[in-house]
């Protein structure tokens, strides 16, 4: 007999089918909770979302939700979203724009904007990426516009082409300095070797002696030219290596620039002539001085009267002027040369560059000379500018500096300073006769032309190829004056002239000397002086300028030869 269990009510039977009454009173309450649930997720990830989120109307467009970030980012607050338009606030910069994206949103239900800036309530531009759509809720359409700033990405972005715009134009700049330098290593070749030529070519002939005495004296006169033009190469490239590294200094003092622009035509005349070239000049006299090095401002002239003549055909004129203009001095340089074309004018003081650096170009040079006008004009705190009008048109430079403050009175030297190695110091001839001189040069040929130079004048001369030997010498017979190399094996010329300077005066300890060598750099010419020596001559040095140092060191003055 089975039993039966009754059901009380409220219990449910394991296993048994719910009533039709209790599902439909169970199921609107689990929907009702799913949707709760829902709304509460949607709700966490609305408030929480690293994006900005508004929710507006698609009828009025009117911002109805706006979560949290949305406010952090822009700077306005919930209050401030709800219930306004999105241009009332003042988010985009163009309110019509705006408009009329919102029109598209309301046609096609899409929009999308990757690079669009909205505007904070501070004013700062954010760019974001804006996506809006269209959706249906409860009965209503709806618009969700989601944010995203990416003002960050977009600056990392511009950075890094930046960055790489920056790359590109270094790499460019590199090809472009890469190119330079191998034009000018071509050109520097042809104007070494090409000098070089004569010199061996015409060494060569004397020594067979089959020159007659008119060749022989034409000779000599290209050996020396050409020497001469090589020793001007070597001295620009050490003037551009010396401003590279700063280690170019000024000797400053008050400078009068009349008698010096008056010593450069007259050493530039020869070449002028030769070539019918007019050189004219204009200087007011008595002008105030300027503050400047005499020497490098003797070298600006030269190197822009020689410029001058240089690129003027035979016929032409250059006129040199010097006058004063309110507070400053301004020196004129106009030539009727062949001009410099408008694309190569702003190019023509930078270093290493010519107008035609090629195999066919119609005159010689390294292309520095102009760039090493700049730096010294600008180092005596003046300016040189370049005008012409193109080809064919002559060239105008024109060099500024400032007058001195305060005259100051200037003495002989400064007045009257003239060119070394110009036609002016060739006439003049010390007098050597009786003076003993020693000669330190590990070098045979340097050291015979020394004593050769020496001895032609009447001076009694011994010579050495090492300091060692030179102390000993010192040790019998006084000289009257040292002339040393620097740059010698086992003891140099600094070692040598300190131990000089350490012996008693009655056995040579106070004897004149004079450093003869190829360290030519101010650093080499104050450690020369501060070592003992009393001169620095940076070689090559032409035979009438050593003599006459020579001559100086020894007491002896020169005279005047009868012209």
């Amino acid at each position: 007999m089975s039993s039966t269990k009754r059901v009380m009510p409220g219990e449910i039977r394991m296993g048994a089918a719910l009533p039709k009454e209790i599902n439909n009173i169970i199921e609107p309450k689990q929907a009702l909770t799913g949707l709760r649930t829902s709304e509460i997720r949607y709700r966490r990830l609305f408030e929480a979302a690293r994006d900005g989120i508004l929710i507006l109307s698609a009828v009025t467009l009117e911002i109805t939700d706006v979560n949290p970030f949305m406010t952090e980012l822009l700077g306005y607050s919930r209050a401030e979203f709800l219930g306004k338009e999105l241009w009332e606030i003042g988010l985009f910069g163009d309110k019509e724009a705006s408009q009329a994206a919102f029109r598209e949103l309301q046609e096609t239900g899409y929009i999308r904007y990757e690079d669009l800036p909205l505007q904070t309530k501070s004013g700062e531009s954010r760019e974001v990426e804006f996506v809006s759509n269209v959706y249906e809720e409860a009965g209503h359409q709806v618009i969700q516009c989601n944010i995203r700033d990416i003002t960050d990405r977009k600056r990392a972005e511009e950075e890094r082409e930046l960055l790489l715009e920056s790359a590109q134009a270094a790499h460019e700049e590199a090809h472009r300095a890469n190119a330079i330098k191998d034009e000018f290593l071509a050109v520097l070749s042809h104007e070494l070797r090409t000098p070089l030529t004569s010199i061996l070519g015409w060494s060569n002939l004397l020594t067979t002696g089959g020159l007659d005495k008119q060749a022989s004296k034409r000779a000599l006169e290209t050996i020396v030219r050409n020497s001469r033009a090589q020793r001007q190469l070597i001295d620009d490239l050490l003037d551009i290596s010396r401003i590279i590294t700063g280690k170019l200094r000024l000797n400053v003092r008050p400078v009068e620039l009349a008698p010096i622009i008056a010593a450069v035509v007259d050493g530039m005349r020869p070449a002028a002539d030769s070539r019918n070239i007019q050189i004219h000049t204009a200087l007011e006299p008595l002008m105030s001085p300027v503050s400047g090095d005499p020497d490098r401002i003797q070298q600006i002239i030269w190197n822009l009267v020689s410029n001058a003549i240089k690129f003027t055909p035979k016929g032409g004129r250059v006129d040199v002027r010097l006058e004063r203009i309110h507070s400053h001095i301004e020196i004129t340089i106009r030539d009727t040369g062949q001009g410099i074309a408008p694309e190569f004018l702003v190019h023509v003081f930078e270093r290493f560059r010519q107008s035609d650096s090629s195999s066919t170009r119609g005159h010689g040079g390294l292309g520095l000379g102009l760039s090493i006008v700049r730096e010294l004009v600008e180092m005596h705190g003046g300016t040189v500018t370049a005008h012409s009008q193109g080809e064919g048109q002559g060239t105008i430079f024109k060099v500024i500096l400032p007058l001195l403050s305060i005259h100051q009175e200037l003495t002989e030297v400064d007045m009257t300073r003239t060119l070394v190695g110009s036609k002016t110091l060739a006439v003049w001839q010390p007098s050597l006769a009786e003076l003993r001189a020693l000669v330190v040069d590990d070098e045979p040929d340097a050291r015979e032309l020394i004593v050769a130079v020496l001895i032609g004048l009447g001076a009694e001369v011994v010579s050495v190829d090492s300091a060692g030997e030179a102390l000993e010498e010192m040790e019998g017979k006084p000289f009257d004056v040292l002339v040393s190399d620097i740059g010698m094996p086992l003891m140099d010329g600094y070692a040598l002239i300190e131990k000089i300077r350490q012996l008693p005066a009655e056995r040579g300890g106070k004897i004149p000397a004079a450093a003869l060598t190829a360290y030519a750099g101010v650093e080499d010419r104050m450690r020369v002086l501060s070592a003992g020596y009393q001169i620095h001559i940076p070689k090559p040095v032409e035979p009438a300028e050593l003599t006459t140092v020579v001559a100086n060191l020894a007491g002896r003055y020169a005279k005047p030869l009868a012209i």
